[in-house]
């Protein structure tokens, strides 16, 4: 599998549900462990859209014309009862702007291909990866971190794996 940052945790009883003798145990930091559904609001909260387009480098004078109202939901959710957030770990796919905390939206009801980010099931683990093939067809899945510390996840035979959604955007807070 990939390598991997760790971290020891010490044992207790709020372990979701995994099966641990005693002591400490290692948690994979690039591994899903927490699922988040959206609420489906009766009424979207729209925000405003302005036409302009905001430079990252100097300010320029904001424009007064509104090109639209903007529901996050109706952005971010295509289905929305095949849609759940997922809570970013660790800096394998920080290149393709998934940071740790990070929001992921992923999407049941999409058909997964080549290229695609997915979260996918490997040996009962959930990982957020870019979905890819090995020469022999095979899958695997990619990291996105430059640094080279994360090596590809080559499925084989005798491994359980499954797509489970493809991740169709993200978002964060920054206070």
């Amino acid at each position: 599998m990939s390598t991997s940052t760790t971290s020891n945790l010490a044992f207790n009883s709020r372990t979701s549900g995994r099966n641990i003798n005693s002591g400490l145990f290692k948690l994979n930091l690039d591994i899903v462990e927490a699922f988040e559904f959206p609420t489906l609001l009766t009424k979207p909260v729209c925000v405003s859209l302005f036409n302009s387009k905001v430079p990252a480098g100097f300010p320029s004078p904001a424009d007064d014309h509104v090109e639209k109202r903007l529901d996050p939901t109706e952005f971010l959710v295509d289905q929305a009862d095949a849609t759940f957030f997922v809570s970013i770990q660790g800096e394998s796919m920080i290149d393709v702007g998934l940071l740790p905390g990070d929001k992921a939206v992923i999407d049941r009801s999409k058909t997964a291909t080549v290229g695609d980010i997915v979260l996918a099931v490997v040996d009962g683990d959930f990982t957020i990866k870019i979905l890819n093939r090995k020469r022999d067809g095979s899958p695997r899945l990619m990291p996105a971190n430059a640094a080279g510390n994360y090596q590809p996840i080559d499925i084989k035979e005798h491994m359980q794996f499954e797509v489970w959604g493809v991740v169709t955007g993200s978002f964060r807070r920054f206070k």
